[in-house]
Parts: C-alpha cells; structure tokens; sequence
C-alpha cells in the first residue's frame, strides 16, 4: 500500500476514535495497536501522585485522572499549574512524580549519581496534541488562506487592512472588505503564543524577526491586558478582529484561516490535523526522550505539543506501579478519549505511542 495510503488510514480510524467518542458510543477495539500498552488496572494500584507543569496541562491531566480513577479509585493525582521549566526542576529535586512540559528537548539532565530518577535520569513522552488556529471575525468570509510571513506582518502592523493586496493575492476568488484588522493578542504567557511564533519563525520566510516565545513581542500589535478568557468573547464583538486560539476555545463559534505549510494549504479541522500527526516521525534526540513531529505536506500542523516527564527509576516500587499505571492510562485510548472530550486535543500517532509504551513499561523502582 502506497506511504500515501497508509497516512490517510491512519488518520480515518484515529478520527472514527474522536467521532465516536464525542458521541458516547464505546470506540473501536484496538485500533491503535493496544494490545500491549495495558490498561490503568493492568497492576492493582492506591496511592497519590504529585505532578508540576505547564497551565495547558491542567485540563487534560485532570482528564486522564478521571479515566485512571475509574479503574483504579484508590489513586488520586495533585497537579500543581506552575510552569513546564518549574516541573522539570520538581521531578529532579524529588519535589514531584512527573511534570508536564511543551519542550522536550529543554528537560535538564538528572543528577548523574542516579539519587532522583536513577542512573537513566528521566523520560519524556508526547502526550497529547492541541491544534491552534487563526480565528478570525469576518461574517461574510470563509476559506480565509494566510501564510505565515503575511500573518507575521498582520502581527507586527505592516499589514493593516483586510484588503491589503498582499492578503488579497492569497485569495483571488473571495471579496476581502475594506475595514481594519484588529488583532487581539494576549500579554500573557501562553504556550498556544509558543506554538504560533514557532510557526511563524520557521515559516515567515524572515518576515519574524522575534523568535520563538510564549509571549508575544512588544511590537505586536492588538496585546490586551485582559484575561486571557475574556478574549474570545472580545474577538466575537470584534468586526475584523483576529486572535490566535486553541481548538477548545474555537470550537465551532470561529471562522479559522487555511494555513501554509510549506507549499501546501491546511484547513484547520480534525482529520487535518491528524492527518499531519500520523504522518509525523518520532525522533529520539536522547536515549529516553521522544518527540512526536508533525508533517505539513500532509495536515494542518500548527499545534502545541504535550509532553509528560516521568522518571526511569523511582525510589520505591509502589511508586513505580503507580508511574507505570499512570503512563498506561495516559497513552491508552480511554484516556485519549478523555483527553479529546474534556480538552479538545488529540492523540500521538501509533509509532509514537508504541514507543512510548515500551518506555513506561520499562519504569523500574529501585531502594535508595
């Protein structure tokens, strides 16, 4: 079967996964290759874990709680929102049993005499993927294409109007109006801010020279003081307005922009997204640490990337049981489920959870 094929496969029964899961109905049975990850009940297990991480965390780890209580109510999670960084500094002080973070490739080495995580140190493991999208308030327009160097200068101010020529070259066939775009930014940290100035550096072909962060430059225009929750309503007020969102927040009230990827025009919509997620490659940068890339040529793959952080070698067994059984539950297809309703994320694609199975198995505890 051509590579094309396989992709679209892949893709179709991860979205018949979501689809169904939306609808209440029970999914498919293993049709992501779970006839090895194990189940939350898989080891009888009680007792708490205590988890630091990013805020964009919050929602899902609350949602893989409910699915691992369900099988196993004498567990309990504390996750404390304080930031992917303070996480990683929580697991390897042994302040915490994992952390939460959207850079893999930014977790510290673990002390090398093997006293927190043992002598492996830690692992990282992609978790879940939320989409971001470009929502924006025009009534009477839809299939709004952008790239990411005219986004960049909508951002910055160099692009003021929606009829601006350079917009319009981008859609020939739709009637742009002659009225101002209002972006609205927030001031605040935010790994969807991260997410969408990774694109727009990696694709604004120079036209972002603010690099990657989870806030938005000085010079971008629209940044609003307010809560980051009251934004979506300002967007719906906002004739003209623009707004960088996740897709629990757009749902279905926005109008979101086709994006370029290369070459290649997205749609912001589940199977497009899943669509890149499948077709992504899982990199191991480091023994331990997995990466779960996403393919543009093949879906939309602006998205934030979620990563657990747990430790190879845990103090005690107990501890472990209850890591092992944790992991499990997070990467099984009742926690991804749970993760897509409650959160509005989706799953890593196969390879990437076939590996990451292999490494929660693999979690030992050892007597210090």
């Amino acid at each position: 079967m051509p590579r094309t094929a396989n992709i679209r496969k892949g893709a179709a029964v991860l979205l018949a996964i979501l689809t169904l899961s939306a609808c209440g109905s029970a999914p498919p049975a293993a049709p992501r290759d779970t006839a090895s990850q194990g189940t939350a009940s898989d080891e009888a297990v009680r007792g708490n874990l205590v988890g630091v991480g990013n805020d964009s965390m919050a929602g899902l780890v609350a949602a893989w709680r409910e699915a691992w209580k369900n099988s196993n109510p004498a567990v309990s999670i504390a996750f404390s929102p304080d930031g992917g960084e303070t996480g990683i500094k929580a697991l390897a002080a042994g302040q915490a049993h994992f952390a939460t973070t959207t850079r893999p490739d930014g977790t510290e080495t673990f002390q090398s005499n093997g006293e927190v995580c043992g002598v492996d140190g830690r692992m990282a493991l992609p978790a879940a993927i939320l989409p971001v999208g470009i929502a924006y308030n025009l009534r009477e327009v839809r299939g709004l294409k952008l790239d990411a160097a005219v986004l960049a200068e909508v951002i910055l101010g160099s692009i003021t109007k929606w009829n601006d020529p350079r917009i319009g070259r981008l859609n020939p066939d739709l009637d742009l109006p002659d009225i101002d775009i209002v972006p609205i930014l927030s001031e605040d940290e935010s790994d969807v801010t991260e997410a969408a100035t990774s694109y727009l550096d990696a694709e604004g072909q120079g036209k972002w020279p603010a690099g990657i962060s989870s806030q938005w430059p000085d010079e971008a225009k629209g940044l609003n003081k307010s809560k980051a929750s009251d934004l979506p309503n300002k967007l719906g007020d906002t004739y003209g307005g623009l707004a960088v969102f996740d897709r629990g927040i757009i749902g279905s009230r926005f109008s979101t922009a086709v994006l370029k990827f290369g070459q290649t025009y997205q749609p912001f919509s589940p199977d497009s997204v899943l669509a890149a997620i499948e077709s992504g490659s899982t990199l191991e940068p480091e023994p331990g640490v997995l990466e779960q890339q996403l393919d543009g040529g093949a879906g939309y793959a602006l998205a934030v990337k979620e990563y657990v952080v747990l430790c190879a070698d845990y103090r005690q067994e107990e501890t472990a049981k209850l890591a092992r059984s944790w992991g499990r539950v997070i990467l099984s297809d009742v926690g991804q489920r749970n993760a897509n309703i409650f959160a509005s994320a989706l799953p890593p694609n196969r390879e990437t959870t076939r590996q990451s199975l292999l490494l929660v198995n693999s979690i030992t505890g050892t007597e210090k």
